[in-house]
């Protein structure tokens, strides 16, 4: 019943996030990312202190951890702010639901007993599909030349994600997830200031719709999000954590049209759609030998 509430918890964060990624870098993407960060980093100290599971270590296995949990929030979370300066949410949630195709390809290689069949590259080939068909029709002329380049960028990010998390699993960790959360953040801090030193120390005026995505995303979206997509690692098989960003897009779509005035066509829906139905074709594992054999 935990992993299932975690796991549900998990989907409902990920789906209001990408508004929240579009919204608090209105004045300034790095700002937004690297405040949020920063913001999170400290409010998941007191869970450390409170939690008194065992002593936080620094030995060079744990720090390896670390750094790979960081590349979902360093790499990938700060590739995609800066995409999402040309992008709807809409668009982001799409992007980051490839992550099951990335995270396929990268544990094909990386974990051992995964394999890429005929019938995953049929899935990836309508995924591709449904996201030039979202794409294409709906680029904005004036931006056409940025948009495209935050595609590409925002699908790094996405890489960024699923390696982090394959190199995680593979570590075969048996740390806590409050302490990867936490070494993974601070990580990441430290990978923010040395990119830009003074960002912090020079707050923007920022609008109050701004600063209450950035206090959501620190608060909501990083830490209880990552603490709970960390224990979903450790828990559940990568691939389903993966699966994650598949049930999201939807309801990241309706948010974005409804709060944020992001227009949706037919040929966004109909994207979706081919997109979603090529993710499901990835993960699908078919039983119909086994249910035979058990029905006989």
């Amino acid at each position: 019943m935990t992993v299932i509430l975690a796991y549900i918890t998990v989907v409902l964060i990920w789906t209001t996030t990408p508004l929240a990624i579009v919204w608090s870098g209105e004045t300034d993407w790095f700002f937004g990312v690297a405040s949020r960060t920063a913001i999170a980093a400290l409010l998941i100290l007191p869970f450390l202190y409170w939690s008194k599971i065992q002593t936080f270590k620094y030995d060079f296995a744990a720090l390896r951890i670390y750094f790979f949990a960081s590349f979902p929030i360093l790499g990938g979370m700060t590739l995609m702010y800066w995409a999402g300066q040309y992008l709807p949410s809409g668009w982001i949630a799409i992007l980051f639901a490839l992550t099951p195709v990335t995270t396929g390809i990268f544990a094909y290689f990386l974990l051992p007993n995964q394999s890429l069949t005929v019938r995953k590259a049929i899935a990836i080939t309508l995924t591709l599909a449904g996201l030039f068909s979202i794409f294409l029709p709906n680029l904005e002329t004036h931006l056409m030349g940025y948009q495209l380049l935050a595609i590409a960028t925002a699908i790094l990010s996405v890489c960024f994600h699923s390696l982090g998390s394959v190199l995680v699993k593979r570590c075969g960790t048996q740390l806590p997830a409050l302490h990867v959360v936490i070494g993974a953040l601070w990580l990441s801090v430290m990978g923010h200031l040395l990119i830009a030193p003074t960002t912090l120390f020079h707050w923007p005026e920022l609008m109050p719709r701004e600063i209450y995505a950035i206090l959501y995303a620190a608060s909501v979206g990083s830490v209880i999000g990552f603490l709970l997509y960390f224990y979903l690692i450790r828990h559940v098989d990568a691939m389903k954590v993966a699966l994650i960003p598949v049930i999201t897009p939807v309801f990241a779509l309706l948010f974005g049209h409804y709060l944020n005035d992001e227009v949706l066509t037919l040929t966004t829906w109909l994207g979706t759609g081919l997109v979603l139905i090529g993710l499901v074709l990835f993960e699908w594992r078919f039983k119909t030998a086994k249910v035979l054999k058990e029905y006989k």
